[in-house]
């Protein structure tokens, strides 16, 4: 938009006079030509000046060297004028107008003067309209305005965080996305961050209930809109991005939900910067799948246990210190991945998770597992490398479904007895343990197919014991890794 000089009036950016007053508002290359061709320089105001040099049109603030002006963006057909009496900024002109135009002036071979009048015609415009950053585009108005700033031009440090703030109140558009993710955030203090982002929020709930309020029940819609409000401060992906329905949820999406019957059954949140999970997810009641990975979540709410519906929950890559007792809750989990966090020890609480198929806990700390973890009669996948594990684990004949077990890179260093019990196992992982001793129980694993023993005392330091066991189960077939 365009402030008349004269009234104050604000004009759209295709007039050429003021509405109200009739005032020029609007000025061309030859209003600011000067007659002497050789002048090759243009001061705009005390703090900017247009140089000419080897053909290109260079922007000084404060007589040191800002930036190079690429070409003249944009010209607007006569014919098309119309078209344009909606739009309000350079920006929008630019998003509207076919882009080979762009090409057709950057590459027509322009005579360099007439191209810097142009440009001074611009910043001149820009200038007496108080750094308008709708006049020019916002890769040029923004950088600019804030380098005024900061060499004390007083009109651009009154308008500088007012014209952040009025082009973000439109969060859907190039332009807010631009001084989102160029980090213009950053230049306003934590009181002034707290009221632009109720703003934001209130835009972008407005904007997702608008959408989704005939598809979603309104107990989900405002439970997947408080996920947002609560980290909304911490991570800008949700101004950049939009939560949204997608054909699949895995680890890769990074913001969508499934739904079915009006009630969210699928739900994504990866490489969001989460802190906080809000206690209402435990509203979510219909929710089969939940990926909240990539992270910075230190813990869970104890309403997670409320998800009964809840049959894959993944955690991983985040800052979990510890798990609610309410995890166990979970009757129909089958899968849950917790690898590399911060756990130190789990509730005793998850041996109630008996339709556990796959519980995966590589990179945590782990020092000791739950007693009763032979519990999780269904576990077919058992994953606990990189812990600092020392005894093996308490496993009995209830676990007759482990199929998979991986204790490699932990600081085990016995094979216990206990193994026998593990009839169906398959494949054992020992890698990089303390492991001296090896149990002729190894024998009665009549499933196992592999067995890895890389880096320990068993494939180095073999006793007799170890050699004669080694020896029985090669006759057997197993593949013995070392």
């Amino acid at each position: 938009m365009l402030f008349c000089p004269k009234c104050g009036t604000r004009n759209k950016t295709t007039y050429n006079y003021c509405r109200k007053c009739g005032t020029k508002i609007k000025f061309s290359i030859e209003d600011i030509k000067p007659t002497k061709k050789e002048i090759s320089q243009y001061k705009i105001n005390d703090f900017i000046t247009l140089k000419l040099e080897h053909g290109k049109t260079v922007i000084y603030v404060k007589n040191e060297k800002f930036l190079q002006c690429k070409y003249l963006l944009i010209e607007i057909p006569k014919e098309n004028v119309d078209d344009f009496e909606d739009l309000m900024s350079i920006d929008d002109v630019s998003e509207r107008l076919d882009h080979s135009l762009e090409y057709e002036v950057k590459y027509n071979n322009l005579n360099p003067e007439v191209e810097f009048w142009g440009h001074a015609s611009n910043l001149q415009a820009w200038s007496e309209n108080f750094y308008d950053t709708s006049l020019l585009h916002s890769n040029l108005a923004f950088p600019l305005l804030k380098k005024l700033t900061d060499v004390g031009d007083p009109i651009a440090k009154k308008v500088f965080k007012d014209e952040i703030a009025e082009r973000l109140t439109n969060l859907y558009t190039s332009v807010a996305q631009y001084l989102i993710q160029e980090n213009y955030l950053e230049y306003f203090n934590k009181e002034e961050i707290e009221l632009l982002m109720e703003v934001l929020f209130e835009q972008l709930k407005n904007k997702f209930v608008g959408k989704y309020r005939n598809n979603l029940d309104f107990i989900e819609v405002e439970t997947l809109l408080e996920i947002i409000r609560v980290n909304l401060n911490n991570s800008k992906i949700f101004l950049t991005g939009r939560l949204k329905p997608v054909d699949l949820i895995n680890k890769q999406t990074q913001m969508g939900f499934l739904s079915k019957n009006n009630k969210v059954i699928a739900l994504g949140f990866s490489r969001c910067g989460l802190k906080r999970i809000p206690s209402s997810i435990g509203d979510l009641e219909h929710l089969e799948n939940l990926y909240l990975t990539e992270n910075n979540l230190n813990y869970l709410p104890s309403s997670i246990g409320t998800l009964t519906s809840l049959k894959k929950l993944d955690l991983s890559d985040n800052h979990l210190i510890e798990l609610p007792v309410e995890i166990g809750n979970l009757k129909n989990l089958k899968e849950l991945l917790l690898n590399h966090n911060l756990l130190q020890k789990l509730p005793e609480s998850i041996s109630k998770l008996k339709n556990l198929e796959i519980l995966s806990i590589w990179g945590n700390q782990l020092k000791i597992l739950p007693p009763n973890v032979d519990k999780m009669v269904s576990l077919r996948v058992l994953g606990l490398s990189f812990n600092q594990l020392e005894k093996f684990p308490n496993l009995s004949s209830k676990m007759s479904n482990l199929e998979i077990l991986d204790l490699s890179n932990n600081k085990i260093t016995a094979l216990h007895e206990n193994i026998g019990f593990l009839e169906v196992l398959k494949v054992l992982w020992l890698n990089n343990n303390p492991i001296k001793t090896i149990s002729a129980s190894l024998l009665d694993l009549h499933s196992l197919t592999d067995l890895f023993i890389v880096n320990t005392p068993l494939a180095i330091e073999k006793g007799e014991k170890t050699i004669n066991v080694l020896d029985d189960l090669k006759a057997k077939g197993i593949n013995i890794w070392k």
